[in-house]
């Protein structure tokens, strides 16, 4: 039918723009805080890109959703603002008939949703896992430049040269301050090393000497050492939160854990949010041509925000043993899909 091409257009159209523009500025937000670890060395240059590209999957699963939402509220808005809406009805289009055309791109925006947080969110977090092991496992003197004073981990750190490959530091200077004292080494060379129990990196200095500065005392204490290893970096592994999203859904229905069977009702709620926000959202698109169409979308946001803005908490929850497994998260869904149906039944929508 033309008049339901018409405005599934509309909506995937605006679901497609709104989409955008939110990626565009949760991935930017994400990319300058990638831009702060390379600043201070625990990245490098060249793994920005791919990490701010392995991420916009995960940010997608959650602004798909947002975005259909909001394209339905803005397409309705506009017809009811122009008053097609009034024509479209008086023809013999029931708001029962446009549900279920809403219904199906609903669906279909589900499928969608759900392919990414059950298959492609998953792999992507497992690739972005690998580029962070492989960057702890790598130099962190990418960000050291020759004569200049650098903050490496703890440290400040000033290195004369640079070796080309840089992996070697010549005529190291390094500043630290500790507990009650400060402290200044200086070395001939300095290389990393990886310690291969803890995964923790250590600055390695060769021929030097170490001072200790208290700041009660006015006494300074000088070390002579041949070799002298400074920890730059704590190997930190994935808590078991992390490794479930990292999980495909036949590991997790192997995993007899909390978190395993929370991240389930996670990846499978967020393509069901689709469908019950548009039961909430359908009944609100009617508006006064005199109040104007963004009058309806701030209560549909700020509902699209609570829903998952609780899902996220209450999964927190969950996982800390303070709330049941079962209803879990369903328990959310159950509240928004009871008050969608109240709304939908209030307005009239499911009149022929």
């Amino acid at each position: 039918m033309i008049l339901h091409r018409y405005i599934a257009r509309e909506i995937l159209f605006s679901t497609l723009a709104v989409s955008s523009v939110l990626l565009l500025v949760i991935v930017g937000s994400r990319f300058a805080r990638y831009l702060g670890r390379a600043a201070s060395g625990r990245l490098s240059l060249d793994s920005l890109g791919q990490l701010t590209l392995l991420y916009m999957p995960y940010a997608a699963q959650m602004i798909i959703p947002i975005s259909f939402v909001l394209a339905i509220m803005l397409t309705f808005g506009r017809l009811y603002m122009q008053s097609e809406m009034a024509v479209i009805q008086s023809s013999g289009v029931s708001q029962r008939r446009l549900l279920k055309l809403v219904m199906v791109l609903a669906m279909g925006v589900a499928g969608i949703t759900g392919f990414a947080s059950l298959y492609v969110t998953p792999l992507t977090q497992q690739m972005s896992e690998l580029v962070i092991q492989e960057q702890q496992q790598r130099t962190g003197f990418e960000s050291i430049t020759p004569g200049q004073f650098v903050e490496l981990g703890e440290q400040a750190v000033y290195a004369q040269v640079v070796s080309e490959d840089q992996q070697t530091l010549q005529k190291v200077f390094i500043a630290q301050g500790g507990e009650g004292r400060d402290e200044l080494a200086l070395a001939t060379r300095g290389f990393q090393q990886i310690a291969e129990d803890t995964q923790s990196r250590f600055l390695v200095l060769e021929e030097g000497h170490r001072y200790e500065l208290p700041d009660d005392d006015l006494a300074m204490t000088d070390l002579k050492f041949e070799r002298y290893a400074l920890r730059i970096g704590v190997h930190q592994p994935p808590t078991l939160e992390e490794q479930v999203e990292m999980m495909f859904l036949n590991e997790l229905l192997a995993r007899d854990a909390r978190a395993a069977s929370v991240e389930i009702q996670w990846r499978f709620g967020l393509p069901l949010m689709v469908i019950i926000m548009v039961l909430l959202a359908l009944p609100l698109t009617k508006v006064n041509p005199r109040q104007g169409r963004f009058m309806t979308i701030l209560p549909v946001l700020f509902l699209q925000m609570v829903f998952l803005t609780s899902l996220m908490s209450l999964q927190d929850t969950i996982n800390k043993g303070q709330w049941p497994l079962y209803p879990g998260l369903w328990a959310v869904h159950l509240v928004f899909l009871a008050g969608g149906l109240l709304l939908c039944w209030r307005r009239g929508v499911f009149i022929k």
